[in-house]
């Protein structure tokens, strides 16, 4: 990952955690705001850093697997850990699959239990990623 920078925008500060270094993923993995939320971008199943293992044509169990990894790289990068998301929004192309989703998730999470949303769609930006999962984390 690229090295953090400063951004500022109109009435707040922030710090630009991690980049993915590609003109064809136009956001960042993570922003801090004041100092202490991070909003984490939807992580998918993709190699999050060169070198890393592609699971976006495993099924929705290696994929949620390797969503929620991703967000724990990119969270510790801005110096947080699991325990500190406090709200969690999954997007899924197969509810019928929620069972399994929620196997890893709670494998994952242990006894930390953030708030969540399950949401169902259609279909996600490459076709054979079957879910998505973003956060949000405040850091102590």
């Amino acid at each position: 990952m690229n090295e953090p920078v400063e951004l500022r925008g109109v009435g707040w500060d922030s710090r630009l955690v991690a980049s993915t270094g590609s003109d064809a993923m136009p956001f960042a993995p993570a922003v801090v705001a004041s100092g202490r939320t991070v909003w984490l971008s939807g992580a998918t199943a993709f190699p999050l850093l060169p070198g890393d293992p592609d699971h976006s044509r495993g099924d929705i169990a290696e994929q949620t697997r390797a969503c929620l990894e991703n967000l724990r790289k990119v969270l510790e990068t801005a110096g947080g850990a699991i325990t500190d998301i406090v709200k969690v929004t999954i997007f899924n192309t197969d509810m019928d699959q929620q069972a399994a989703v929620n196997e890893v998730y709670r494998d994952f999470f242990g006894a930390h239990r953030p708030a969540r949303s399950h949401i169902g769609v259609q279909r996600l930006a490459d076709a054979g990623l079957k879910i998505e999962i973003e956060a949000v984390a405040v850091i102590d």
